[in-house]
């Protein structure tokens, strides 16, 4: 697994030699572009055929865990450098139509302020209409020690239903919920299992 770390830094190392051997400057840019921003969602949609990543309480030795910690690897361009996110929003639904391409359903019909942050792109289930406020933050993971010290994920899907709006600084955990046509308030995080449903948080559970 600390082989993974050096993963993001390969595929940007790798896309800059094959654009320097390019035959011009045009055709060396736009396949780094290309290289950039497609290669690594088609590879992590390999990863999720091996398995799903989602889990709840694995442990860094199992397989679940691993797959989670290879995509998060995979992503990790995008988690340093927020300008290529950034880039894709200017362009009406570019930025979900990539998401989909990571293995999320996003709706092209969603509209994304800046500053947006998304831990896992390819468990999203974000319907029609929803908008999403500057920082707000969607987080499908989790990793807390357990009695023995030992690291354990919670992994679950985010889903944001039909015209729901995400207030500025908000944030989703693990298997949050917001339903239709609510306003998560600005600065309110839920955390891991919980909707927001009539102005409230809910336990999923419970519904």
């Amino acid at each position: 697994m600390g082989a993974l770390n050096y993963l993001p830094l390969l595929l940007i190392v790798s896309g800059v030699m094959l654009a320097v051997q390019s035959s011009s400057l045009a055709v060396g840019l736009g396949g780094f572009v290309l290289w950039l921003y497609l290669l690594p969602p088609l590879l992590g949609r390999l990863v999720l055929l091996s398995g799903s990543p989602a889990t709840e309480g694995a442990g860094p030795r199992d397989p679940a865990f691993r797959r989670w910690w290879l995509l998060t690897q995979l992503q990790m361009p995008f988690n340093r450098v927020g300008l290529l996110e950034e880039l894709l929003r200017l362009v009406p639904g570019l930025y979900s139509l990539w998401l989909n391409l990571w293995g999320s359903r996003v709706s092209l019909m969603t509209f994304w302020t800046r500053d947006v942050l998304i831990s896992e792109r390819y468990l999203l289930t974000i319907e029609p209409g929803v908008i999403f406020a500057s920082q707000t933050g969607i987080t499908a993971h989790l990793v807390n020690p357990d009695a023995d010290g030992e690291l354990r994920l919670v992994v679950a899907p985010v889903v944001v239903e039909q015209g729901a709006v995400l207030g500025i600084r908000s944030g989703l955990g693990p298997g949050c919920r917001v339903f239709a046509g609510e306003l998560l308030p600005a600065g309110r995080m839920l955390p891991p299992h919980t909707g927001w449903q009539h102005g409230r948080k809910v336990r999923l559970d419970s519904i």
